[in-house]
């Protein structure tokens, strides 16, 4: 988009007069406003009639995957120009820092404020042919240092407490640890890819020869695809995991037993997200054991031992977890 400010007709007024030439892509606003935010922190700036002196600013803004980027160049009645550059989250925060600028840029020892109320901003005249370096641009013809940086992976690492019931005959309880890694902002899916640790135990569960205590210990591979919406701060990811890891029991009698671990399953989360940094975790879903083991007391009188515990054929389990994201 391009713009082009001036005041087309009317005598001239006091004040310092400017020209504003105007480009911008993405979630960006206009020119009318960026011209309100500059006369707003500069009063005494008013536009400029007809061919009189004035000062010129030519301001670029670019706005892209979370992140935007911002160049204003202030060019005096005699010819010199200062430029700077300004990098944001959004563009209404560069169009903002490059509105001050412009107001300093205009008369460095005026005090900058914002009032209550803004003045009234000027009518936008039709510029059918705006200058060169104002017509519209590709990414190819935009300098390096305006593109804003290009999509990225975020990277995170947390811990959780869970719960889980297809390892003993009660619920087992648990801690596990969590990296993971987050596709880039603006991706259609925004896929999560996470690796766990997970311990948790079942003790003292009542069975029929007694008391029994279960520990499992097992590494997850989660895979979540998609991430709706992809755009708000709270969330839902569809799951599917695959855990690998040893189920240890300490069954009636005092006999130990120890047994490889395999499951799949599924879960919903919810997500939340503080500051872009901070993830709040809430799953639930099913688990299916790969394999179903038998956990036994030793021989009873009769000369046969007795199955304490087996492996269900699914499970359900739950976790509420906290992630930092490293930005």
């Amino acid at each position: 988009m391009v713009s082009c400010w001036a005041s087309s007709a009317g005598a001239q007024a006091p004040g310092q007069a400017f020209r504003l030439e105007y480009w911008s892509e993405g979630r960006c606003p206009d020119a009318a406003e960026f011209a309100r935010q500059i006369q707003t922190r500069a009063p005494r700036l008013r536009p400029a009639v007809a061919d009189e002196p004035a000062l010129g600013f030519y301001a670029e803004l670019v706005e892209r995957a979370g992140s935007a980027t911002g160049r204003l160049t202030a060019r005096t009645a005699d010819g010199r120009e200062v430029t700077r550059e300004v990098r944001g989250t959004t563009c209404d925060d560069v169009v903002s820092a490059l509105a001050l600028i412009a107001a300093l840029a205009a008369d460095p020892n005026q005090t900058v404020e914002t009032p209550p109320s803004a003045p009234s901003v000027p009518q936008a005249s039709p510029q059918p042919q705006p200058p060169h370096h104002a017509r519209h641009r590709n990414d190819d013809e935009l300098p390096p240092e305006l593109l804003p940086p290009p999509p990225r992976w975020t990277f995170g690492v947390g811990a959780g407490l869970s719960f889980d019931s297809s390892i003993a005959p009660n619920p087992g309880y648990g801690l596990g640890v969590e990296f993971n890694a987050e596709g880039p902002a603006g991706s259609p899916w925004r896929a999560l890819f996470a690796l766990s640790a997970i311990r948790a135990a079942a003790v003292n569960s009542q069975t029929r020869a007694g008391s029994a205590s279960f520990t499992y210990l097992a590494f997850r591979g989660t895979a979540c695809p998609l991430r709706w919406p992809e755009e708000t701060p709270l969330f839902l990811r569809p799951c599917l995991f695959l855990d690998a890891g040893v189920l240890d029991g300490n069954v009636a009698l005092g006999r130990d037993q120890s047994e490889t671990w395999f499951a799949a399953g599924a879960f919903a989360r919810v997500e939340a997200l503080a500051e872009e940094v901070l993830s709040f975790q809430l799953d639930g879903g099913v688990t299916a054991p790969l394999k179903r083991d038998s956990f036994d007391s030793d021989s009873d009188s009769s000369g046969g031992a007795e199955t304490v515990f087996r492996v269900p054929s699914a499970g359900v389990l739950g976790r509420i977890g906290l992630s930092y994201r490293f930005r």
